[in-house]
């Protein structure tokens, strides 16, 4: 390290730090790294355009003013996993929200915002959508909601409606999506007394897979990749799925069943 470091021109330090990815690599900087290494030509070319994509501002960039607080550092990560993982315990999850369930819940949060604004932000959160559940290979997402959060009304009765027609179509056609719905007399459980959260998981085998944990507070969350914590929150998650109905059982609003 030390004789790349002095051929670069800059400290040990700094040459650690990006080869630990802690800080953002430059084009110029990669290209003398290979070079040094004797990086084959083909493997050096691959390393490059794979930099050169990901330093592209990233398809949310046009949003960046209002992108919420708890999904900088994770909105990126969403759309190149393969595995999501979430558990929602009091509204139906983001991803699977329908615009106008979504619409209503983004006046509340954001009581001061013209329509504009909340256009905006329901359009961000359908871009959101695209790019996980219906880009080229989408990715897996395996929902599992507390059956209280179909029971809270969120907007009209017809957009209720329309959210839970939304979600048993998956259902009927599993696809990559899965939704189990807890029922309320499952009783306690490991994530009851917590928030929201999601695993996110990669095929890519130099990514580990990242736990987000939503705070009390809508615009919050933690972001780790902890590999203990995140192992606790799969086992977690497995322990509630069994408790829940099969993922093909039709779901129903709470006051019909």
């Amino acid at each position: 390290m030390e004789a790349a470091a002095t051929a670069l021109g800059v400290h040990e330090m700094t040459l650690s730090r990006l080869e630990n990815a802690k800080t953002a690599p430059r084009t110029a900087t990669v290209s003398h790294l290979l070079r040094l290494y004797g990086t084959p030509e083909p493997e050096a070319d691959s390393v490059l355009a794979a930099l050169d994509e990901a330093l592209r501002p990233g398809w949310w960039h046009p949003y960046r003013d209002i992108l919420p607080t708890h999904l900088e550092g994770v909105i990126d990560l969403e759309s190149a996993a393969s595995l999501i993982r979430t558990y929602s315990p009091g509204l139906v999850p983001e991803l699977l929200q329908t615009p106008a369930y979504a619409r209503t819940l983004l006046t509340h949060r954001h009581p001061r915002a013209d329509k504009a604004e909340i256009e905006r932000r329901l359009e961000l959160l359908r871009e959101r959508q695209q790019h996980t559940l219906h880009r080229d290979s989408p990715v897996r997402l395996w929902a599992l909601i507390e059956e209280t959060a179909l029971a809270r009304p969120v907007g009209s009765r017809a957009t209720m409606r329309e959210q839970l027609a939304h979600l048993n179509q998956f259902t009927v056609h599993r696809g990559t999506v899965t939704v189990q719905v807890i029922p309320a007399t499952a009783g306690p459980h490991p994530l009851l007394l917590g928030g929201p959260a999601d695993v996110l998981r990669y095929t890519q085998c130099a990514l580990d897979d990242r736990l987000v944990v939503r705070g009390l507070h809508a615009e919050t969350a933690t972001l780790t990749d902890d590999l203990n914590t995140v192992s606790l929150y799969l086992a977690a998650m497995d322990e509630i799925a069994a408790l829940a109905p099969s993922p093909s059982t039709p779901i129903t609003a709470p006051s019909d069943t």
